[in-house]
């Protein structure tokens, strides 16, 4: 798989974890930046995948179905912490 936009060090990786020991003061039910922005990260697809997609023919359905093997996806990124907000493929 290919990634555009990684870069060596998100200012996100330099904000230290706030969470606790005990569940009560661990993300998700207390707001630390780090495992938020961590868990982004995690979300992003780190092997080729497919997906189906329907055959369209003069903009219908024709109940065929198409698949597509992604091999290159591109990070959309947060301006303050390069935290990652999605990707596009």
């Amino acid at each position: 798989m290919k990634i555009n936009g990684l870069i060596k060090k998100a200012r996100w990786e330099n904000i230290s974890c706030c969470c606790g020991k005990d569940v009560k003061d661990s993300f998700p039910i207390k707001e630390c930046l780090h495992c938020k922005f961590n868990q982004c990260w995690k979300s992003v697809p780190q092997q080729n995948f497919k997906i189906n997609r329907p055959e369209m023919k003069n903009g219908k359905p024709t109940g065929k179905t198409i698949t597509r093997e992604i091999k290159e996806i591109t990070l959309v990124r947060g301006d303050r912490f390069q935290d990652v907000i999605g990707w596009n493929m």
